[in-house]
């Protein structure tokens, strides 16, 4: 009954997945600064390059997703965005199955995985996420994989060699070098092991205590000890391996790019508060966590919901957007899956709690049908912006805009492809702003695009523009079009 109630809702996500995907015009304008950075390396210039006054090319993350995506790039679509987007699609549909497949190992009801597939998938930062050029979903997805293939090995002691814990390892390090926050699950999943190992020697014989899969007297596996050893050789490897290659860019770019002091108090909250429509998840997801850490059972999706909500610590970024809520959306999703494969059992007991997580999942579905007014902007886009393409390849010589992606879309050159790291890089001293303030003195760009209105505002409350930008283009620049974006020309 619950799975037939989560069907519609199922079908409704594909529906705007597909109306998302064929969507012509940028989402989001980063995803005119992944693009661009993609033939970047087709054109064989470095990704990590140094910062210059004339030039900034951002490239936030790390490279598996640019690699990939200058490798889809070389494939014509519909449209620009087409190829790029479709490679997001395809891991948030293969997200969904690993959520079937996990909640079939540690829920023991696949009808249940179907359930949190739909819940996932529902989701309006899914739906979103799925159809922008961006590596989240990627990343998600190699964390899935690894959450499903830790799932079976906890799940089948008698098999659990330590090679199946480095293929896990293996799984999160690729995510961790698609996006560098994809952390919670390796963390998860060695305090999963961690648990584990402690209940079992605990409840060992003496003679028991000293076999040879424990690491001497200590109350630890050898396969915890190989998977933690494991991640930790290949992560730092690598990431060791692509700064010596890139004379120490990486690190700048990646990790050197994204400081602390760009962080916001309030944009965490309002970021929080768009999770409150999941609370009946979060109540089984919470009910789940003490079961399994009384029982063992589904170990590691419980340990997951434990750690993945820490995630959400970067929608205080100056810049974040829902994309941090995705993965406290998989480990709820993952959780109400094992809840409906619990609820069945206790069903079968005539248990009456089973009463209670069929109200909760009931409700919880019903809920999923209701997305947060927030979203519907985004989720139906109702002003196609043509009519800044058609200016854009109009206008001669170069232009300078906020959103990347329009230039992109409309085949501008790009000397400066990411304002909403670039600005507050020069805020911060990371990046020298000067040699941009004088082009805008110099009037060297015949128009400038802006989401602000700088007849009215002296600061941009985003942070993508300083104030020293924002008051060179208002000493040079006069605004010639009042829309959703104001268009400013040289005076």
């Amino acid at each position: 009954m619950l799975t037939l109630a989560a069907l519609p809702l199922l079908w409704k996500a594909l529906a705007r997945l597909a109306a998302l995907l064929g969507y012509p015009y940028p989402h989001d304008g980063l995803e005119g600064t992944l693009l661009h950075e993609a033939r970047l390396l087709r054109a064989g210039e470095p990704l990590y390059q140094p910062l210059q006054q004339l030039r900034f090319v951002s490239a936030p993350y790390p490279p598996l997703h640019a690699l990939l995506l200058a490798l889809a790039d070389r494939f014509a679509g519909p449209h620009v965005f087409w190829s790029g987007r479709l490679i997001s699609l395809i891991a948030t549909l293969g997200v969904a199955a690993l959520i079937i497949l996990t909640a079939r190992r540690a829920g023991g009801a696949w009808l249940g995985g179907l359930i949190g597939a739909a819940l996932f998938l529902s989701a309006p930062p899914a739906l979103l996420w799925a159809t922008r050029i961006k590596p989240d979903m990627l990343a998600l997805l190699l964390t899935a994989l690894g959450l499903y293939l830790a799932t079976r090995a906890m799940g089948d002691p008698q098999r659990s060699n330590v090679w199946r814990w480095s293929v896990v390892a293996g799984c999160f390090v690729l995510a961790f070098f698609t996006k560098q926050t994809a952390i919670a699950a390796p963390l998860a999943c060695g305090l999963a092991l961690l648990t584990a190992d402690v209940r079992a020697f605990d409840r060992a014989p003496p003679r028991l205590r000293a076999r040879a899969d424990y690491v001497g007297r200590l109350p630890i596996r050898w396969r915890t000890l190989v998977f933690g050893l494991t991640y930790a050789a290949l992560a730092l490897g690598v990431w060791a391996l692509l700064d010596g290659v890139t004379g120490f860019q990486y690190s700048a770019h990646v990790w050197g790019l994204h400081r602390s002091e760009w962080r916001s108090t309030a944009l965490l909250i309002k970021f929080v508060e768009l999770l409150a429509p999941y609370w009946p998840a979060a109540l089984l997801a919470a009910a789940l966590v003490a079961r399994a850490l009384r029982t063992g059972r589904a170990l590691v999706p419980a340990c997951y919901a434990l750690v993945a909500p820490l995630t959400l610590l970067g929608a205080s970024e100056t810049g974040a957007n829902h994309n941090h809520l995705l993965e406290t959306l998989l480990a709820l999703a993952l959780l109400a899956s094992c809840a409906a494969g619990w609820m069945a059992e206790l069903l079968a007991r005539r248990n009456p709690a089973a009463l209670l997580l069929l109200g909760l999942l009931g409700g919880q579905i019903a809920l999923a049908y209701q997305p947060q007014q927030w979203y519907l902007g985004e989720l139906a886009p109702d002003d196609p912006p043509a009519r800044y393409l058609t200016y854009l390849r109009a206008a001669p010589g170069e232009v300078l805009a906020d959103d990347v992606g329009l230039l992109f879309a409309a085949g501008r050159p790009l000397r400066y492809d990411d304002p909403s790291t670039m600005g507050p890089a020069a805020r911060s001293g990371v990046w020298d702003q000067s040699g941009l303030l004088r082009e805008i003195a110099e009037r060297r760009f015949s128009a400038i695009l802006l989401p602000l209105n700088l007849e009215r505002e002296t600061s941009d409350p985003s942070g993508r523009w300083t104030d020293e930008m924002l008051a060179a283009i208002r000493a040079h620049y006069r605004l010639e079009f009042r829309d959703t974006i104001f268009t400013y020309v040289p005076k």
